[in-house]
């Protein structure tokens, strides 16, 4: 792919609101209904943080089934990507923010967080597994990134065997 080719696709994908307007496509969604019950002040929050280049903590995990807010704080300097399309693609992300502007996609590749600013993800964990991230702003994960990553585990739900 020619430089010029590159430099035409990333430019259509940046977004004022901090998400790239590139969606993966068949991202999963809950129902409005089940949307509806989850009282936001009560649920857990879940904190990375960007500083100095890496992603603390390296890995995260959530339970399958249970919403959170993810929220990733840049301590940098500089412009940092949480990019993890898998990541997107198999969990229920309701709303994005990015220092209180709410973006309109919630189906994205990735979120851009300006230097000394915060994103903030309400989710609910659908897919269980591992899912990689990385501060990478090509669309082609993994490739040239030399940026700092870690990785999200979904945890699957088990329930009790009911024995008494």
């Amino acid at each position: 792919m020619s430089i010029v080719a590159a430099a035409m696709i990333l430019s259509a994908c940046a977004a004022p609101s901090g998400v790239t307007s590139f969606t993966v496509g068949g991202c999963k969604q809950i129902s409005k209904r089940a949307e509806a019950k989850i009282n936001w002040a009560r649920v857990p929050e879940v904190e990375l943080r960007v500083r100095d280049g890496e992603f603390s903590p390296m890995v995260t995990r959530l339970q399958q089934g249970r919403p959170y807010v993810l929220r990733i704080r840049n301590r940098d300097d500089s412009v940092r990507i949480f990019r993890s399309q898998d990541f997107f693609k198999n969990n229920a992300v309701l709303a994005i923010g990015v220092e209180g502007v709410r973006a309109e996609e919630t189906c994205v590749a990735s979120v851009s967080i300006p230097s000394r600013q915060s994103a903030e993800i309400r989710m609910v964990a659908i897919t269980d597994g591992t899912f990689e991230f990385e501060d990478n702003v090509l669309l082609l994960p993994f490739v040239f990134s030399g940026g700092a990553g870690g990785a999200i585990v979904v945890e699957e739900r088990r329930e009790t065997a009911g024995i008494n």
